[in-house]
């Protein structure tokens, strides 16, 4: 797979994941009040995208060549 669409995946996949995830965890609280939803719904994307984007860019990072070869 090449770098541009790698990126493009990352960028596109982490935001959905933590976005899906966070929608799971609110999901049996979905008839109470909107602000703990909320609250709880933005900490999980923002945990998702903080921990998710570094390992994109750390899988993203090309390769260093073996300098003994």
């Amino acid at each position: 797979m090449n770098r541009s669409l790698r990126l493009v995946v990352a960028a596109v996949c982490v935001p959905t994941v933590s976005a899906l995830a966070a929608a799971l965890v609110c999901w049996p609280i979905h008839g109470g009040p909107l602000g703990p939803q909320l609250l709880v719904f933005g900490l999980i994307l923002a945990t998702g995208i903080s921990a998710g984007l570094p390992a994109c860019l750390t899988w993203l990072t090309p390769k260093n060549p073996d300098p003994e070869n």
